[in-house]
């Protein structure tokens, strides 16, 4: 699956801060956790990145069931999407070239690491922003799956 330019363009490092961003992950037997993700990034062009910010319920979830849904409203254009896929976290000690789908962890990590140096927290509006970054990995979703919705019709698969 693609992701259109405008899902590229909400999704990238600086978007719009009134856009809100949830990483939904479960168990095997469905119990679900549910993360806000107040910064996202693009990897090409089917792949979400999201800095693992003491995400340890997600990890957990991770490590038994490797499917995440992430959620994004976006209220100025009244446009929500659903991306779903194989999700992984990415962290400090990966060998370089662990693949995870086609991507290399040290290239990940090489690059958003850091996320803090790529996105001030001041992006973020006060309410939602943590008060420091103790980033710990890159969790990355394969979008495989995209659904839109929009507040003037019923949900619909796209991909």
């Amino acid at each position: 699956m693609k992701l259109t330019d405008e899902m590229k363009n909400v999704l990238r490092i600086g978007g719009d801060p009134a856009i809100v961003t949830y990483l939904t992950t479960s168990t095997i037997s469905g119990k679900c956790n549910i993360h806000l993700q107040p910064y996202t990034d693009i990897y090409g062009d089917d792949f979400i990145l999201m800095p693992d910010l003491f995400a340890q319920k997600t990890k957990v979830n991770l490590n038994e069931n490797r499917v995440g849904l992430l959620t994004i409203a976006n209220p100025r254009n009244g446009a929500t999407w659903a991306f779903r896929g194989p999700c992984n976290v990415f962290q400090w000690g990966h060998p370089p070239k662990f693949n995870f789908h086609g991507l290399a962890a040290g290239e990940v990590l090489e690059k958003w690491g850091d996320w803090n140096s790529l996105e001030k927290l001041d992006v973020v509006d006060e309410d939602i922003r943590p008060k420091a970054i103790s980033q710990r990995g890159v969790i990355v979703i394969k979008a495989d799956e995209v659904y839109e919705y929009h507040a003037s019709e019923s949900g619909k698969q796209i991909l």
